[in-house]
C-alpha cells in the first residue's frame, strides 16, 4: 500500500514538475510564456542575408545576431520565449509599410534610420548602430569640396535612390535646392545603387556606409565618396508598430546596466561581420 500510495502521489505531482525547471541560481522557474513574433528584414549583406542552408528560413547577419541576443535575454530575464517567423523584404518602402501596419508582435530591421518623421508613424528601439549616408558617384566625377562646386561637378547626372528611404529625401532636397534639372530614378534595393552607378556612369546617389563598404569589398570598380555631401550622425534601431508589445522590453535590453552595446558580445558581433576600418564609424559607444 505504501508503494502504491507513493506511486499515485508521484503521478499527481508530475504535471507541476513538468511545468517547471531550475534557474541558474537553483530556484524553480516556470515554463516560459511563448510569444510568436513576425520579423520583417531587408536582405542587405552583411546586416541580414538569407541562409545558405537549404530550406532554412532563419537569416544570418549582424542585425540577426543582435536580435537573437535580445531573444536570449527575453528568455533568461523575462521567462518569455520569442518564436520568430521570418519575412524577407528587398524594397525599403514595402519593408517599412509591413512593419508600420503589423500587429503588436511585429518587428523589423533593415538598417532603418531613426528620424522624427518616422517616429510619428512607428516606434524604434534605442540605437544599435550609427550610420553615415555617403554620397557616391563614378570615380571620374570631380571631387566636391564646397557647395559652390556641386552644380558643376554633378551637371548632367541623374540621381538614383531607393523609394521611401531617407536617401530619397536627401536627393529630393538636393534637386530642389541646386539641381532642378536632375532626373530622379528609384530602385527597390539599396544594393542596386552602387551597381547602377558603376555599370553606367552618369548617376549619383546616397547609400549607407555599411552598404558601400560591403560593395567595394566584393566588387572591382572605381566609385568615389564626396564627403562634403555626406549625412552623418544617423542612428539605426529596430522598428515596431506604434502599438508594439516589444518596445519596453527592447528599451530595457539596450539601456539597463551599461546597455547591450557596452557588452563584449556586441563588439564580437561587429567584428564578425565588419572590418576594423568601419567599426569605429558605426559602433555605438
Amino acid at each position: 500500500m505504501r508503494i502504491l500510495s507513493a506511486f499515485l502521489l508521484s503521478l499527481m505531482l508530475l504535471p507541476a514538475a513538468a511545468q517547471s525547471s531550475l534557474s541558474s541560481n537553483g530556484a524553480q522557474k516556470s515554463t516560459p510564456e511563448v510569444k510568436f513574433v513576425t520579423v520583417h528584414y531587408l536582405v542587405r549583406p552583411p546586416l541580414a542575408m538569407k541562409s545558405e542552408v537549404s530550406g532554412a528560413s532563419m537569416p544570418k547577419g549582424l542585425e540577426v545576431d543582435i536580435f537573437m541576443q535580445f531573444v536570449n535575454w527575453m528568455k533568461e530575464t523575462k521567462n518569455i520565449a520569442l518564436k520568430p517567423t521570418w519575412k524577407a523584404q528587398t524594397e525599403f518602402d514595402v519593408f517599412y509599410k509591413s512593419v508600420r501596419e503589423g500587429d503588436a508582435l511585429t518587428l523589423g530591421f533593415g538598417n532603418a534610420t531613426i528620424t522624427e518623421r518616422r517616429k510619428q508613424e512607428v516606434a524604434f528601439s534605442p540605437a544599435y548602430l550609427n550610420n553615415v549616408s555617403v554620397f557616391i558617384t563614378d570615380g571620374s566625377v570631380p571631387t566636391i569640396f564646397t557647395d559652390a562646386q556641386i552644380v558643376e561637378s554633378l551637371k548632367g547626372l541623374n540621381g538614383v535612390s531607393s523609394a521611401g528611404s531617407t536617401h530619397a529625401g536627401y536627393m529630393a532636397d538636393l534637386k530642389r535646392a541646386l539641381l532642378t534639372g536632375m532626373t530622379l530614378e528609384f530602385v527597390g534595393d539599396q544594393n542596386n545603387i552602387p551597381r547602377k552607378i558603376l555599370a553606367k556612369p552618369g548617376y549619383c546617389g546616397y547609400v549607407d556606409i555599411i552598404t558601400y563598404w560591403n560593395f567595394i569589398k566584393e566588387t572591382k570598380g572605381y566609385l568615389k565618396i564626396h564627403r562634403h555631401l555626406n549625412k552623418d550622425h544617423e542612428s539605426i534601431g529596430f522598428m515596431m508598430p506604434k502599438s508594439g508589445e516589444l518596445e519596453a522590453y527592447l528599451n530595457e535590453f539596450f539601456e539597463s546596466g551599461f546597455g547591450f552595446t557596452a557588452t563584449k558580445k556586441y563588439r564580437e558581433i561587429l567584428e564578425t561581420y565588419l572590418g576594423y576600418e568601419i567599426i569605429s564609424t558605426v559602433e555605438v559607444n
